[in-house]
């Protein structure tokens, strides 16, 4: 059996990946990104909403859910 050897190299999507300036995702400014993993800008994520996006969606929080399931259970 012929030995193989385990490609290791970039797919080709991923070889034209770099740091270059991108538009957040969420706010549409222009920041520094380090590749395209990185698409919200620093100051998106350490907004609040960011950090706790149950508040940002009118509060759910889960509680809702505890509501249904104990009166499901009676």
């Amino acid at each position: 059996m012929k030995d193989q050897l385990l490609d290791l190299s970039k797919p080709e999507a991923a070889r034209g990946d770099g740091p270059r300036e991108r538009a957040c995702l969420r706010c549409k400014t222009m920041f520094s990104s380090e590749g395209f993993g990185e698409r919200i800008c620093k100051r998106c994520k350490g907004s609040s909403t960011w950090r706790n996006p149950a508040s940002a969606s009118g509060g759910g929080g889960g509680t809702g859910s505890k509501a249904r399931s104990s009166g499901s259970s009676s």
